[in-house]
């Protein structure tokens, strides 16, 4: 069967993002060898349900914050737009969209 151009581009995100979600997952198995001496394994004594739970919380604060600062960004642009000077506005919504690293 022949494959469009459509049919190749059409998987494009789920791409990127499946390559994205293994390089992150390696990076987090770095850390915790890193910080635990072992890695993941199921046979550790976690209540893993538990540590779902508390992990999807996180994640939910995370969205949370960064829907918040998506809303101020906007807001600063606005304004930015909107004034003789825009050139600080510019710079502190850039500053917030290039915001690297976790904290770790």
């Amino acid at each position: 069967m022949e494959q469009t151009l459509l049919d190749l581009s059409k998987h494009a995100v789920s791409d990127k993002s499946l390559e994205t979600l293994k390089e992150v997952m390696y990076q987090q198995d770095d850390f915790g060898v890193k910080k635990y001496g072992v890695a993941l394994d199921h046979s550790h004594k976690y209540d893993w349900l538990k540590m779902l739970q508390e992990e999807l919380a996180d994640a939910l604060k995370y969205l949370q914050c960064e829907m918040e600062r998506k809303e101020y960004v906007i807001s600063l642009l606005k304004a930015g737009v909107r004034s003789d000077e825009p050139k600080t506005f510019i710079e502190v919504a850039l500053d917030l969209l290039t915001v690297k690293g976790t904290g770790k």
